[in-house]
């Protein structure tokens, strides 16, 4: 534990635990961050010590196209100047615009869209209207899977460290190994009313399922009437590469979840884009739609901008290179420290290291800070590094993050002892 006892930011951490969250105070100090956030831009964050470093959280996947876009930031600004409708009771121009725009670019049929505040959000209701329109049939989805912290949810999360203490949850959920297609072939089919799944597993350490497996599973969900909901609130918005994960494994899904850096890491918000036949049991329902702050113009304008900076500067086409450079990087760290780094998973810019142990993990999360390189434990798997940098990052600062590992690493062996699992 680093002993705050004469920081300057002793006040700060006490009145944090103390008022909003002790836990994550403990946590960040776990990571070896014990200073508070004073700037960030792009892919850094200047903490109050004057220390620049290196994000490779992107805010928990907040921030694709970096910290505090200045485009994005000048379309808000330019937003409230306007002092157009920003929520109910109208509806406004510009949640019709940010519903044209996503009718474009997700794939397949996908035509109809409502906006909320968040990703949890945002899973809530795809399963609300899965409800709508399936009843009380059963909702599948998979084991170490998790799509956000409200009940639902949670209920629908397959990490059981996730669900402990919130006990019981909703029924009718069932979780089965994700990438394996005989578990989804050995499910009763009449009983299933939709299949919910992201098509890679994030916090489960980014794990990629083998190519032809979410085709297998649209295949099961079209063959037996079954809606599939794809959770992209973390790989969406351009995160694997694709403006969607789902274009790179060429499925269209019914209903597509979306959050997080939509809203560039400025504003708040989620959605469900689905195909037309859905939209019309879901427009019978007031309870479906009753969301105050859902859809205001300033979480729209920021989504459209977001989206519209990443076609207009070819954001996706520069990723692959980036991606070939920080992968084979990774795996070179791998290959000269094998005994550490057991695995190298991930594409675009969401990378998972498998260590060899939780402990060895959080040892060199915390030592990275001091490289001033930010990474993190997976809260699904604490033995999984999480290396996330925006998609803007350049490649000087992938270089600076590899030796930041490579100076971290060389020194862990007389401070580790290996094979130590607790």
């Amino acid at each position: 534990m680093i002993d705050l006892k004469n920081s300057e930011e002793k006040y700060y951490f006490e009145k944090y635990g103390e008022h909003i969250n002790s836990w994550y105070m403990t946590h960040l100090v776990k990571m070896g961050i014990i200073n508070t956030g004073i700037q960030a831009e792009g892919a850094t964050i200047t903490d109050s010590k004057g220390n620049t470093l290196i994000d490779c959280t992107s805010g928990y996947g907040i921030g694709n196209i970096g910290h505090n876009n200045p485009v994005i930031v000048q379309a808000i600004i330019d937003q409230l100047t306007r002092k157009e409708v920003n929520t109910r009771p109208y509806i406004n121009k510009i949640q019709i615009e940010l519903a044209d725009l996503l009718k474009i670019i997700t794939p397949g049929e996908l035509e109809c869209s409502y906006l909320f505040n968040s990703g949890s959000e945002a899973i809530e209701n795809a399963l609300k209207l899965v409800r709508l329109y399936k009843g009380g049939k059963k909702i599948i989805s998979m084991k170490d899977s998790f799509h956000g912290y409200t009940l639902g949810a949670l209920s629908a999360s397959g990490v059981p460290s996730f669900k402990k203490g919130f006990e019981p949850l909703l029924p009718g959920f069932q979780q089965v190994k994700f990438g394996k297609i005989e578990e989804v072939y050995g499910l009763k089919a009449e009983e299933i009313g939709a299949i919910l799944i992201e098509p890679i597993q994030h916090d489960a350490g980014v794990k990629i399922p083998p190519y032809e497996y979410l085709k297998q599973v649209r295949k099961y969900c079209d063959d037996n009437n079954i809606i599939m909901v794809v959770d992209e609130v973390i790989t969406g918005i351009g995160k694997t590469g694709y403006m969607f994960a789902s274009e790179y494994f060429q499925i269209e899904p019914d209903i597509l979840v979306i959050g997080k850096s939509l809203g560039a890491g400025l504003i708040p918000i989620g959605g469900i884009i689905t195909r037309k036949n859905l939209w019309q049991r879901f427009g019978l329902s007031f309870p479906m739609t009753a969301s105050s702050y859902s859809g205001n113009s300033l979480a729209c304008r920021a989504a459209i901008e977001t989206i519209r900076f990443i076609l207009d500067n070819n954001i996706l086409d520069a990723v692959k290179p980036k991606e070939l450079f920080l992968s084979d990087q990774l795996n070179k760290l791998r290959n000269k420290f094998p005994e550490i780094i057991l695995a190298v998973n991930g594409m675009g810019m969401m990378f998972g290291l498998e260590i060899i142990n939780k402990n060895t993990a959080s040892w060199i999360v915390k030592n990275m800070i001091k490289n001033n390189v930010i990474v993190y434990q997976s809260f699904g798997n604490a033995s999984i590094i999480m290396v996330e940098p925006p998609l803007i990052i350049s490649l000087e600062q992938i270089s600076k993050i590899i030796d930041g590992f490579y100076n971290v690493i060389s020194g862990i062996y007389s401070e580790v002892t290996f094979g130590n699992n607790d």
